[in-house]
């Protein structure tokens, strides 16, 4: 069994990576806390020893492999603190609060020779699995239009759990960087990440300091142009996607998924039709997703055999790093009011962040 270190188990995510853990040959052999109650609390459900603080957790049980579950603003430091112990690394979504810190991350893994994974369980879902497949495959043609609507709803309530949420301190970004987390990485991992972003970030119900909601244009380097919809500040579907390419159409739902598939190119149909006024025929076609997956214990389970076997990881490191960067650009966009090109520049960023958290 991979033995495994677990830092930040006073998360409210924790029961979900428990309930993985169960389910997985992982053998837990130190927990660590800042919050000495709740890691001696979970110390004693896995009967291991419990720690104030990371590094006796590295030094005194030498484990394996590392789960990161704290606040994001300590994913960085806490993982290049592992890997340079000689421990892989499974951090909890984002990878980081800074893209220059997602960077370190990725070159300390791969100077130790020690993986690097990003807990991005929604890759894993059925239509999500699909979806990617009928990509890779070329069903949809060449990539025209992406159009992702995601509604997180948090009432006032939900602030007031930590001081940290909705803050430049404690979060790095409200909706961004927080709730889509997943809603970045999906379109980055479906679609490629945006190569332009334009955006508007607005704070409209929520007494926080960060964005509650964030409208934006997206651009792909083939051309393809795309919009973006987030908020904790409406009420809406939780999840709502729509993939155009000049060959069908892909609509996507949590748990459903749609192909629309035309029986020619759209541009020989364009070139070619006698029609003034003509549509190309869009047929929907059977797809039906293999179950399973969605969940932690899919990571887990790919975590695993990736430091067993050599599997290739669900999201690494530098896959992980696509949807941190793309709501960082998008963050950037508001504050400067101009149109951002991806990679973004990593010390304007870094700058900007200063000043936001009031560090200038």
């Amino acid at each position: 069994m991979v033995r495994v270190g677990i830092v930040g188990v006073g998360a409210n995510v924790f029961n979900l990576h428990a309930a993985a853990i169960q389910a997985n040959a992982v053998d837990v052999i130190g927990v660590a806390d800042i919050n000495v109650e709740a890691a001696e609390r979970r110390a004693e459900d896995f009967g291991c020893p419990f720690f104030a603080e990371h590094g006796q957790l590295l030094s005194e049980t030498r484990p394996d492999a590392v789960v990161i579950m704290t606040p994001h603003p300590f994913h960085a430091s806490v993982a290049i603190d592992c890997l340079n112990a000689g421990a892989h690394v499974l951090v909890e979504k984002p990878i980081a609060v800074d893209v220059a810190e997602a960077d370190l991350m990725i070159d300390t893994a791969r100077r130790a020779g020690r993986l690097l994974a990003v807990n991005f369980q929604h890759r894993t879902r059925p239509e999500i699995r699909a979806a990617k497949q009928l990509i890779h495959e070329g069903r949809l043609g060449d990539l025209q239009r992406l159009d992702m609507l995601a509604i997180w709803t948090r009432p006032r309530r939900y602030f007031e759990l930590a001081a940290w949420r909705g803050t430049w301190r404690g979060e790095g970004g409200g909706v961004l960087m927080n709730q889509s987390a997943h809603t970045l990485d999906l379109i980055c991992h479906l679609a490629g990440q945006p190569s332009q972003v334009v955006a508007w970030n607005r704070t409209l119900y929520h007494a926080i300091e960060t964005e509650d909601t964030s409208l934006s244009m997206l651009e792909w380097p083939n051309g393809a142009l795309g919009s973006l919809l987030v908020s904790t500040a409406q009420a809406g579907d939780a999840e709502r996607l729509e993939i155009a390419g000049t060959r069908g159409v892909l609509q996507l739902a949590r748990g459903g998924l749609q192909l629309l598939e035309a029986d020619e190119d759209l541009r020989t149909f364009l070139a070619e039709s006698q029609d003034p006024f003509g549509k190309p025929s869009l047929e929907p076609r059977e797809v039906v997703p293999e179950p399973g997956g969605g969940n932690h214990a899919a990571i887990y389970a790919n975590f695993v055999d990736a430091i067993e076997h050599g599997t290739p990881l669900v999201a690494d490191g530098a896959e992980g790093r696509m949807s941190l960067e793309l709501a960082n650009a998008l963050i950037y966009s508001n504050a400067t009011g101009q149109a951002v090109s991806l990679p973004l520049d990593r010390s304007a960023y870094t700058a900007l962040l200063d000043r936001l958290r009031g560090r200038d």
